[in-house]
């Protein structure tokens, strides 16, 4: 995956979850093919506190995905279930076909080789430079040699506008700048699958912008199925294919933008227009 490796080294043992009972089972994608992330009846609970209770959602390949939601709803315990960080304790996630809490220690770091994440805050370490960040996962899971690696970091900083930054540390660097260093990062090892935590939180409007912007290049360019978690629509309404809304441990409504937008549901118009007053409360 990316740098944070030494994070997902999360046991994963041959015990299926149990997939929750009722509601019906997700459906293929449009055109009927098998969607590349789907995530079945996944409940998760944290001692009393219940954050997922039942949610479904599907991402096709080459999909952007967008999961929408107030603070404290799920958004990020559902994302760590896709890269096998959180075991369900109902349901499944399954990615490329392969369940993800069945997958043995050696299967789970291969499949998420196969996937870049951009963290929240970018998480990158600062002790080290930013060219090391964003080589570290290069040494780690390849064979390349020292200046193999040394190209493939300048070419993915240029990709996100930061030429020439390999020797600066994290500290230097603006939060923009951070934010599209651990981009670079996410991008190293090519992978088909990309996550982004909150990619626009902290960032001012424009550099907000220039995020969403390089989302929007590297999903069309490099092909690969995306899926970000967010609270900010105008960024959710730029990036996403679809958005899915996630209310009270479930997936509340599924749609394009327009379709989101147009909703009659209370739930998503309360959210998504920012209104006080509605049926979500919050605590």
């Amino acid at each position: 995956m990316t740098a944070h490796d030494s994070e997902f080294e999360v046991a994963a043992n041959d015990d299926e979850p149990r997939v929750a009972d009722g509601g019906d089972e997700p459906q293929a994608t449009d055109g009927g093919t098998e969607p590349l992330i789907r995530v079945e009846g996944l409940h998760k609970s944290f001692g009393d506190l219940e954050v997922l209770r039942g949610a479904d959602l599907s991402v096709s390949k080459g999909e952007s995905m967008v999961v929408i939601g107030g603070s404290g709803t799920g958004k990020s315990v559902l994302i760590k279930h896709i890269i096998g960080l959180l075991r369900p304790d109902e349901g499944k996630v399954t990615v490329d076909g392969r369940v993800v809490a069945q997958l043995r220690r050696s299967d789970l770091g291969e499949l998420r080789r196969g996937m870049g994440m951009l963290f929240q805050y970018a998480a990158l370490f600062d002790s080290m430079t930013v060219g090391d960040n964003v080589a570290f996962a290069l040494r780690q899971h390849t064979r390349m040699n020292a200046a193999e690696i040394a190209d493939r970091v300048e070419e993915v900083l240029a990709m996100v506008g930061l030429s020439g930054v390999q020797e600066k540390w994290p500290a230097e660097l603006s939060g923009g700048m951070k934010k599209r260093a651990g981009l670079a990062r996410a991008l190293a090892l090519g992978p088909q699958i990309v996550l982004y935590d909150e990619p626009t939180t902290g960032l001012d409007p424009i550099l907000a912008d220039q995020i969403n912007d390089l989302i929007l290049d590297f999903h069309q360019r490099l092909h690969v199925t995306s899926v970000t978690i967010t609270h900010d629509m105008i960024s959710a309404y730029k990036i996403g294919d679809r958005i899915a809304m996630l209310h009270e441990g479930r997936i509340e409504e599924v749609g394009t933008p327009e379709e989101i937008q147009n909703s009659s549901n209370p739930v998503v118009q309360q959210f998504i227009h920012g209104r006080a007053e509605g049926p979500i409360t919050t605590r």
